[in-house]
């Protein structure tokens, strides 16, 4: 198996057993919410442009984005007190539920990729795939 084959295969894998163990297709959830219910959840004050930021996507397509996710009852909005202008972004009680669900499927499926492991193992493939990322981030604009 070349590198690429073993990249794609790690991702197809992960990405299909989140969306079945989450009966993603029931839900009408995409890799796009589970991401931003995820940076949603770990960002303080997070607004459309913390999302924006994080997830290096257009503001257009986060609007939409957050849209959807209030109109599905995962996110709710109130207005920011520092600037009038902005938006707070924060889970709702499902959407909490949600990334909840989410994050004890992810932790179980990344216990069964690490099955055999040692924590040296663990930690050279962190070391190389964060040099592989920083490769790539240099060389895509």
């Amino acid at each position: 198996m070349t590198l690429r084959e073993y990249i794609l295969s790690l991702s197809q894998f992960y990405r299909v057993n989140i969306r079945a163990a989450v009966n993603a297709s029931e839900l009408g959830l995409n890799g796009m919410h589970v991401r931003c219910l995820h940076v949603i959840a770990n960002t303080p004050d997070c607004t459309a442009n913390c999302i924006v930021k994080n997830m290096g996507r257009d503001k257009a397509q986060i609007a939409r984005l957050v849209k959807e996710m209030i109109a599905k009852g995962w996110l709710e909005k109130h207005p920011s007190s520092e600037d009038k202008r902005s938006q707070i972004l924060s889970l709702s009680a499902s959407g909490r539920q949600l990334q909840q669900k989410i994050s004890l499927l992810e932790k179980t499926i990344e216990n069964t990729i690490l099955t055999g492991l040692s924590e040296q193992d663990v930690a050279d493939f962190q070391r190389i795939a964060g040099k592989m990322l920083d490769n790539l981030s240099g060389s895509v604009s």
